[in-house]
């Protein structure tokens, strides 16, 4: 009678495991359609304010976050939204500090200093989570990220009482192989953030 349940849970583990694969497996080919976004700013709907995910930046290397800004930009100049909310972290020794680089750079493309509002974040979970309180919860935004990233995101947004848009720059729609550790990332932390919260998913806050 004692080893009934034993029989029984042997017998559930693997299938239990094949389940939590095929899990994975789906939220991974979510990931990939959901990374088909279009960068065309007539693409989303207007919102409240476009949140760029910035992050620290090696003076050597700026181009993903210059085409996150430039896509920012472009949204700004065609309206979608009055405001755009940076989100930065202390920057590395050795690193230049984001915050002031995006600032001075969209300054310089057309968005005023009075529609530009910075948020420090570590990661992308707690800089949606500083935005949401920032601008009030229910407020549609549009976030500047790599399509990759944009079914997380959504996820991570809605979970802080945001109404999240994603808008990836051109240059980070690439070849789905050409990204599978990211897309493994991702299809992870969606696949563990629906069940325990996204939040709470630090591998997949980039």
């Amino acid at each position: 009678m004692l080893f009934g349940p034993v029989r029984l849970l042997t017998r559930l583990l693997p299938l239990v495991v094949v389940a939590a694969i095929v899990y994975v497996i789906v939220c991974g080919v979510q990931v990939v359609n959901a990374s088909s976004l279009s960068a065309a700013p007539g693409a989303v709907r207007r919102a409240s304010a476009i949140i760029v995910i910035g992050q620290p930046v090696a003076s050597a290397d700026r181009s993903d976050l210059v085409a996150r800004l430039r896509q920012a930009a472009l949204l700004y100049r065609h309206g979608r939204a009055p405001q755009v909310v940076l989100t930065w972290s202390p920057p590395p020794k050795g690193s230049v500090g984001s915050v002031s680089f995006e600032s001075s750079w969209l300054g310089a493309h057309g968005v005023p200093p009075s529609a530009l509002a910075e948020l420090r974040a570590s990661n992308s979970a707690v800089a949606l989570s500083r935005a949401a309180k920032f601008l009030g919860k229910g407020r549609g935004v549009i976030v500047v990220t790599d399509a990759i990233d944009a079914l997380w995101t959504e996820g991570a947004g809605a979970g802080d009482g945001l109404s999240v848009q994603v808008s990836p720059p051109p240059s980070s729609k690439k070849f789905v192989f050409a990204e599978f550790g990211p897309l493994v990332r991702e299809a992870t932390g969606v696949a563990v953030g629906r069940v325990f919260g996204f939040g709470r998913i630090s591998w997949a806050a980039y």
